[in-house]
């Protein structure tokens, strides 16, 4: 049977960043010394570990991560590299799937990991740079993609790409970084977190600190179905004017991605904004004046944000449709298992007009996004993931973005090989447009940074309307 894939690149599109005022560097100059994959010590008779709807859409991304290391004279980079490889090779047996390769079964029309143990890649290389001379390594540099072992192939389903690697660069002066990327259809981002807290745990202990759950039957679509809502934040294919139902996320993200910068007379630039604890309460006390109870730091941002954007759009309508998206980690009856590993995590919808973001009252905005993420239910989720099972559809963008928010996460307590730990870990910008990232403050805990990539144009207004919280936050479209 043959099927129709949207395929744009196999790389995500990259735009200019704007010079910011951090120092930061674009070549790392890293020369690669050693490649090694890493198999669990255990053997299984071979089967294939079934995906969930959740799963289906994600097998096209991946999640990217970089710790760095300071030099530590005691202790040789070889043997850091040794017991990493040790610790990894005997967690595998808990995580194995980890080491297998994705499989497509056409009888389901659904993708599958095959216990085939092809291995997880580790890449040892060097740079001729300092640790220092990386400059600031909190800012979200895309140059930092040079510390992951990438995929260079050109194949329309990676069905033969490694579903995780790792990549450790020794710097001139002794530091080190290490890069892992993972598949995000084998799990998200507190899955991974669980997985790095567990792997330093066994690399300390000899044990692991939790047996993983990888059944995905917990998140399985109902019998017969049950599509109990509309679900605005979903599309059909048809709605996207495709006559296959066969296609990725990722497939049709690039392609938004690549029309949005092409139909363009400028790039995007990408630039860190910092929203201060103190900033933060000053905005959740403006929500509070309108009858709101109560209000995280998050959802005051995003309620700034949100409005602060669409201001600045160009070209847009005091009628158009504005939508967010934002992650959130709901509870579910039953629950899903306390150690799950798989994608849990559902995106809450709002939307709103132009002109409402921008002549609606602050606490208005606030109260849209609470009632988004009070939308997801057990049961909305559950029709959601029947909702897919039936139409295969995709996430709705259009006139809108998604954060995707990392200032919650505890990834820097990973101890690399259970002996040294890192001094800052964060994500890998990947460059799309229409994805938002907030990150936590190294330096102020209560505060959130925010990356965001908009035309340069845009980038002064926005950079204006965006710091005037202390006077009016009701900008004209």
């Amino acid at each position: 049977m043959k099927h129709a894939w949207i395929i744009v690149s196999t790389e995500l599109i990259f735009c200019q960043m704007e010079s910011p005022a951090v120092s930061v560097v674009s070549d790392i100059r890293v020369q690669r010394k050693g490649l090694s994959v890493i198999y669990p010590k255990k053997k299984r008779e071979r089967y294939s570990l079934s995906l969930s709807n959740l799963d289906q859409k994600l097998v096209g991304y991946n999640l990217k991560l970089v710790h760095f290391f300071s030099s530590n004279q005691e202790i040789p980079f070889d043997s850091i590299i040794y017991n990493h490889t040790e610790a990894l090779t005997r967690i595998l047996d808990f995580y194995d799937f980890i080491s297998w390769r994705l499989s497509f079964n056409s009888e389901e029309r659904r993708f599958e990991i095959d216990s085939n143990d092809a291995g997880v890649p580790f890449a040892v290389c060097t740079s001729e740079l300092t640790l220092e001379g990386l400059g600031d390594v909190t800012y979200p540099n895309p140059a930092f993609n040079q510390l992951c072992l990438l995929s260079r192939s050109t194949n329309q389903i990676p069905e033969d790409e490694p579903l995780m690697s790792f990549q450790a660069t020794q710097f001139r002066c002794g530091g080190f970084a290490m890069g892992t990327v993972i598949n995000h259809g084998l799990m998200d981002g507190i899955a991974l977190q669980e997985f790095s807290k567990n792997y330093t745990h066994f690399a300390r202990t000899g044990n692991v600190a939790f047996v993983p759950v990888t059944d995905r039957t917990c998140l399985k679509a109902r019998a017969p179905l049950q599509i109990n809502y509309q679900h605005e934040e979903l599309v059909k294919p048809s709605q996207l004017g495709l006559d296959s139902s066969l296609f990725m996320q990722r497939d049709i993200d690039l392609l938004r991605n690549k029309v949005a910068i092409h139909n363009q007379s400028e790039k995007h630039v990408f630039k860190l904004f910092s929203l201060s604890g103190e900033t933060l309460a000053l905005l959740k006390l403006k929500a509070k004046e309108e009858g709101v109870s109560h209000c995280t730091s998050f959802i005051a941002a995003l309620a700034h944000l949100w409005r602060t954007r669409t201001a600045t759009m160009a070209n847009i309508d005091a009628h158009d449709i504005m939508i967010v998206q934002y992650a959130v980690d709901k509870r579910m009856r039953p629950p899903i298992p306390r150690k799950y590993v798989g994608n849990a995590i559902r995106s809450a919808y709002a939307k709103a007009t132009a002109k409402e973001l921008q002549e609606q009252p602050f606490p208005v905005i606030v109260k849209k996004l609470q009632e988004a993420g009070d939308r997801l239910t057990d049961d909305y989720i559950r029709s959601a993931i029947d909702w897919f099972e039936l139409h295969d559809g995709v996430t709705r963008l259009e006139s809108g973005f998604l954060v995707t928010s990392w200032s919650r996460m505890e990834i820097g307590d990973v101890e690399f090989g259970g002996i040294i730990k890192s001094i800052y870990a964060g994500p890998v910008v990947s460059g799309r447009v229409d994805v938002v990232l907030f990150m936590a403050d190294a330096k102020d805990k209560a505060g959130i940074k925010i990356y965001i990539g908009l035309k340069p144009s845009h980038m002064a207004k926005f950079q204006v309307l965006f710091q005037n919280v202390g006077t009016d936050t009701t900008h004209g479209v």
